[in-house]
């Protein structure tokens, strides 16, 4: 790699050539160490002796050399520096890239849980919705006169009418509570004269209110109309009981007018 710059060098550097056919001339002084001796004739029977001063040759030479490390060096620290600095971008990249994946991952985490719990919260609105708009309502009649009925019997009031919520059965004459609350009971008994009937409205095993009608002692047919509101929870059962029952008439005037209603305040 040094013979392009050699060939330049032997053009400047300064040099004495001096020619020596006597063999018994020896080089002598500081000077010796500055000059090369070579051979140049093998056939001539003297030796040809050149001294060159390659004290500037060997400057330039080590400026050369000099040269070529510092740029050696710095094309391997600028190699070695680009290399860090790609190695460090590649590794913030994949940092950056797992850091936004995970927060990405968080982001839609809580996002679900937050869609999870909305439509949880609006399932629930919905359905109390429903059950405030959903109404529970029933009106019942006799199909036919009832004459002495058993005590403690239920009053069978089997033509239903209006049976909002089916949460009464005409064939049992039992009202079952379909959901917690406040419930409102009406019911209306008539009787021939001289008759008299006597009933009760049993809510969840408990007698709450009577209804007395006493006709044996007049010449009229009378009636008898008892209304109360009674707290129930789901499932509990209301009817309407016999205390005495000698006589209940269907139809009054040619009017229905035994009868039991009730519905959710």
């Amino acid at each position: 790699m040094f013979l392009g710059p050699c060939a330049v060098l032997f053009v400047l550097m300064k040099f004495d050539l001096a020619v020596q056919l006597d063999e018994n001339s020896p080089c002598s002084g500081l000077g010796c160490r500055k000059t090369v001796s070579m051979p140049l004739l093998d056939q001539m029977k003297g030796n040809l002796k050149a001294e060159f001063d390659v004290s500037e040759m060997n400057k330039l030479l080590k400026d050369y050399i000099d040269q070529e490390i510092r740029s050696g060096v710095e094309i391997g620290l600028k190699n070695g520096v680009e290399n860090i600095i790609n190695l460090r971008m590649q590794q913030v990249q994949q940092e950056t890239t797992s850091v936004i994946d995970k927060n990405m991952s968080t982001y839609i985490s809580d996002f679900e849980s937050k869609m999870t719990k909305l439509k949880q919260d609006n399932e629930k609105e919905f359905s109390e919705m429903k059950k405030v708009s959903k109404k529970y309502a029933f009106f019942a009649t006799l199909s036919s006169d009832r004459s002495y009925l058993p005590e403690n019997s239920v009053v069978m009031f089997d033509t239903v009418s209006l049976n909002e919520g089916d949460a009464y059965d005409g064939t049992t004459g039992i009202f079952t509570c379909p959901e917690d609350g406040l419930y409102h009971f009406s019911w209306t008994t008539v009787t021939n004269a001289g008759k008299d009937f006597t009933s009760v409205l049993v809510a969840n095993h408990r007698r709450i209110a009577e209804n007395a009608v006493d006709s044996d002692s007049v010449s009229d047919a009378m009636t008898g109309t008892s209304n109360v509101i009674v707290r129930m929870m789901k499932r509990q059962k209301a009817w309407i009981g016999v205390i005495r029952g000698k006589n209940l008439k269907k139809v009054w005037s040619e009017s229905l007018c035994s009868m039991f209603s009730g519905f959710k305040l």
